[in-house]
């Protein structure tokens, strides 16, 4: 199985090797605990581990909030 080439996750600027994930969707919390929607280039791609943490649970916030 040939793996994608090296590409530097858009979230946490980590460097990484094979298929990234699409960080569309992804949420963090500002400094005042307000709930904020991060904007990405199409070609951005972010590592396993922000998908775990920033995108799974942003896309899950939005869909129980009834947003798009």
């Amino acid at each position: 199985m040939k793996t994608k080439d090296v590409f530097t996750c858009c979230i946490c600027g980590k460097v990484c090797q094979g298929w990234g994930n699409n960080p569309a969707g992804a949420m963090l919390r500002d400094d005042e605990g307000n709930v904020v929607e991060l904007s990405f280039q199409p070609e951005d791609e972010c590592c396993d581990e922000c998908n775990q943490r920033y995108v799974i649970p942003g896309r899950l916030y939005k869909l129980n909030r009834g947003m798009k």
